[in-house]
């Protein structure tokens, strides 16, 4: 059996995935290590989930400037470096980076010892960090056929979709909506935008909850901003839920009637997962707006709706909301298309590459 490190991190898109892979590799009999930032969500989430912790530190890429350019090339020279001791020391057999800035030390100290390497890319256009370390990579998996052109290298590709823990498959509505203390004979809207929270999301909710409504609301909007929907609602309505960070996304998406989120890659293949129907709101604060590329892939298999926030309307906005969660039957068949559109098996494929390379 082999030492595989999972590097990369800062957003739960890059980190449940790399988890969800995690965890069929170590059901394989592999010893499984997560190399990501101190500060950020893997370095808490990554030990709760029974994977030791790597410690590496880097800096992000800037996007201007001659002297910021120079300090992160010396930068990332040493983190490297560092990283290259720390691989050796755990006789680590491949790595395999899942983006973000953290992942592109591991994956090139791991070219400098001529270890196993390759990278991940959930998104239609692909992050900085994974065009970087795919120039280095043994193979690249990928998520949308449409990325092949858009990687750097000769590495094999392999399409396998985003990895999904499958424990968001196993919610159940009753107990869900016991949990969250929502009537589980009424609609639920499921309001998310992602780990980290989003602003334009919250201000949905927000809007949403002061009007009188048939639907009830499940608000998770990320820890940050708790008090400041705390502020806007004093006085929260019975049939408003709100919720800072939820670990048990299959609670969240059992009790949903429609669900209104970011477009990362990872939320994405989640609400396939399940076959949920969404209202897609893509962050604009992305490299190269890709969270729009994902999210209009699922609007033309008719699996969600898109709106962007060019021209941000908060009235239109709720006013589409209301009319889509009034309309069940089409709401039913966005639900069908999105699980035609899901990839069950993407850990298992991606565990079989990565084996592979050892």
């Amino acid at each position: 059996m082999a030492t595989i490190a999972l590097a990369g991190g800062g957003t739960g898109g890059h980190v449940y995935p790399a988890l969800a892979i995690a965890d069929v590799l170590k059901e394989r009999g592999h010893t499984v290590l997560y190399y990501g930032d101190p500060e950020r969500l893997e370095a808490r989430v990554a030990p709760e989930r029974g994977y030791p912790f790597r410690p590496v530190r880097a800096l992000q890429y800037p996007r201007g400037g001659l002297l910021g350019k120079i300090r992160f090339a010396f930068g990332l020279l040493r983190s490297t470096w560092a990283t290259r001791a720390q691989l050796k020391a755990d006789r680590v057999d491949v790595v395999l980076g899942v983006g973000g800035y953290i992942s592109a030390p591991p994956v090139l100290a791991a070219w400098t010892l001529g270890r196993g390497r390759a990278v991940h890319e959930a998104n239609v256009v692909p992050g900085l960090a994974n065009k970087l370390c795919a120039r280095v990579a043994q193979a690249v998996l990928l998520t949308y056929d449409k990325t092949r052109g858009r990687m750097p290298g000769d590495a094999p590709r392999h399409v396998v979709g985003v990895p999904v823990n499958p424990k968001v498959l196993k919610g159940d509505r009753m107990q869900a909506a016991a949990r969250y203390g929502l009537d589980p004979e009424r609609p639920v809207v499921l309001l998310v935008g992602g780990s980290l929270g989003a602003v334009r999301i919250n201000e949905l909710a927000i809007a949403l909850g002061r009007r009188l409504r048939t639907f009830q609301i499940l608000h998770l909007c990320g820890p940050k901003y708790e008090d400041t929907v705390r502020s806007e609602l004093p006085e929260l309505p019975m049939d408003y839920v709100l919720v800072p960070y939820e670990d048990r996304m299959g609670d969240a998406y059992a009790v949903a009637d429609l669900i209104v989120a970011r477009a990362g890659s990872s939320t994405l293949a989640e609400i396939t997962a399940v076959g949920k129907p969404s209202l897609l709101i893509p962050s604009p604060n992305v490299t190269e707006n890709h969270q729009e590329g994902n999210a209009r892939g699922l609007e033309e298999a008719g699996a969600a709706e898109v709106q962007v926030e060019q021209g941000w309307d908060i009235a239109a906005v709720v006013e589409r909301v209301e009319k889509l969660v009034s309309d069940t039957g089409h709401l039913s068949g966005i639900g069908a298309n999105a699980l035609t559109q899901a990839r069950l098996d993407a850990a298992d494929r991606a565990a079989d590459v990565i084996e592979s390379l050892v």
